[in-house]
């Protein structure tokens, strides 16, 4: 006789077993499309050709996402995410602009990073703003307007949480030489002495020079230190025989400029001088 029950069980047997192989290809399935996503494993685990290191030997740096280049960067993630999940994070966090405007320490405490992975963004983002201030300007283009000056350095300064000091050595016919960040400051200001920001025009035999600073504020507009330092500046500089040009504040999106303010006349600087003598 038949044993219709043991038939059963050896059914529902195979039916368990074919659903369970079922799953199992479907988690398979998910986890490859995830691999070759990048989420989830690790980098090596990708489909090769879309590694981002293999991509960008392949296609070039341009047809890579802003997260496969970070995760070039960091080259590896850790035990819960892998680098290109790592940087996704990163940029949802900071951004590009944030990850210029974060300091080491800031990035290390937020995205948990190790120091040669958070060193290794900062000079990349660095380098990258750098050049795209000297792709925008040509070396040998003299400076002659302050929208210039603003362009070239709106890149490098505009988007900083902390006011640096930058002083732009010129020649007679008022092209770069040098350009040197003198300070760096916390977002409150910095102190700034009018004989070191002359010392590298004079090292370098410049004829001319500008300064540049920026204000983390957002507003360009000149605050009582800055006319300060530039009406010592004018008066250095006079003395010194050397040609301010201008004194450019830098702002995200804006720019104010002392010379077009009439803020580095003589006679502006004379009264003022005459004020503070009486004060």
């Amino acid at each position: 006789m038949r044993d219709h029950e043991a038939e059963l069980r050896a059914a529902w047997a195979s039916e368990d077993a074919g659903e369970s192989s079922a799953v199992a290809e479907t988690l398979a399935d998910r986890t490859a499309t995830n691999n070759r996503r990048g989420l989830g494993g690790t980098i090596k685990d990708m489909d090769p050709a879309d590694r981002p290191r293999e991509r960008l030997i392949r296609l070039g740096a341009d047809a890579l996402s802003n997260a496969e280049l970070v995760a070039i960067l960091l080259s590896t993630g850790d035990r819960e995410e892998n680098a290109l999940e790592k940087s996704r994070g990163l940029l949802q966090e900071r951004g590009l602009v944030g990850l210029l405007r974060s300091d080491v320490q800031d990035l290390k405490r937020v995205t948990g990073l190790g120091e040669a992975k958070v060193t290794r963004i900062k000079a990349a983002v660095e380098l990258a703003a750098r050049g795209l201030a000297d792709d925008e300007w040509p070396a040998r283009e003299p400076f002659q307007t302050s929208k210039q000056v603003f362009d070239r350095y709106r890149g490098l300064l505009g988007d900083l949480t902390h006011e640096e000091v930058w002083v732009l050595v010129l020649d007679q016919q008022h092209c770069l030489i040098r350009e040197e960040r003198l300070y760096k400051g916390t977002v409150h200001g910095v102190t700034v002495r009018v004989s070191e920001m002359l010392r590298p025009v004079i090292l370098h035999q410049g004829a001319a020079m500008i300064v540049v600073h920026n204000h983390p504020s957002g507003s360009p507009s000149p605050s009582r230190a800055d006319r300060k330092l530039t009406s010592e500046l004018v008066a250095g500089t006079r003395m010194m025989s050397i040609d301010f040009l201008d004194h450019v504040i830098v702002a995200r999106s804006q720019f104010a400029s002392m010379a077009e303010l009439g803020l580095m006349d003589a006679r502006f600087h004379e009264e003022a001088g005459e004020e503070q003598g009486s004060g």
